[in-house]
């Protein structure tokens, strides 16, 4: 079975509402693909340790999840997560299949998440 790593937006939101879009990525994928899919579970419940950067820990960790992927799918318009932007670069990079769905579409209230996360718009 094929498996798939999910990028999400996960700063400002709830573990709950995290899945709940983890999960809504993974049908899109299954059908996408036309066959049921091995979820990769790229939710980090660890704490990072002391004295790190956590952002970057968690994408560590991240990353190390990703590697096991045959097929990516994030949202469009990542470039507001620094965390789901350097995730899709990495798939596209290293050639992993990859798919991309709106963010509203997965995230209920997308545009008060992104407001209340006080994400850094690139330019």
């Amino acid at each position: 079975m094929k498996k798939l790593f999910v990028s999400v937006p996960m700063k400002g939101r709830t573990e709950e509402e995290i899945k709940a879009s983890i999960q809504k990525m993974k049908k899109i994928a299954e059908v996408y693909e036309g066959e049921e899919l091995e979820l990769i579970d790229s939710y980090v419940e660890d704490d990072p340790p002391k004295n790190v950067h956590s952002p970057v820990w968690y994408l560590g960790k991240s990353l190390e999840k990703l590697s096991e992927a045959d097929i990516f799918i994030g949202i469009e318009n990542d470039y507001d997560w620094n965390g789901c932007y350097t995730e899709r670069m990495t798939a596209n990079r290293y050639d992993i299949k990859s798919y991309h769905v709106p963010a509203d579409c997965v995230i209920d209230n997308y545009g008060e998440v992104h407001k209340n996360a006080d994400v850094v718009v690139q330019c």
